[in-house]
């Protein structure tokens, strides 16, 4: 095994949450898309979405259904880490970092872990 692979913190949990986020690039634009939450962890989560292309500095503000509102994680607590990208102008996932998810977020993977187990 390749010593420099870095072992997850959290393991990956999968989910199928529909989200809503807006990703955006400050003074220039910023858009609305759709994805879907497909695997989740305490530190992060992949997205699964049909975007254009984007640089990878850009922003994004998530949405995550919670209860019965919607769970904002502002763009100062997530990182886009990587994209898939489909050609030079389309993308369909992207690899988010959390950086100080809400306590929220964590009775989300919670209440995902408990599912699964039974």
């Amino acid at each position: 095994m390749n010593k420099n692979i870095e072992k997850r913190a959290d393991k990956r949990i999968p989910a199928n949450i529909e989200i809503e986020y807006y990703l955006w690039k400050p003074l220039f634009w910023k858009k609305l898309y759709a994805g879907t939450i497909k695997n989740i962890s305490g530190k992060g989560m992949f997205i699964s979405t049909k975007t254009p292309s984007f640089p990878l500095d850009s922003l994004l503000e998530i949405y995550i259904p919670f209860k019965k509102d919607l769970l904002f994680i502002p763009a100062k607590d997530n990182t886009i880490v990587w994209r898939h990208l489909l050609s030079d102008t389309s993308c369909d996932g992207i690899g988010v970092v959390l950086s100080n998810p809400p306590w929220e977020y964590s009775e989300i993977i919670e209440n995902l872990r408990t599912t699964q187990k039974s």
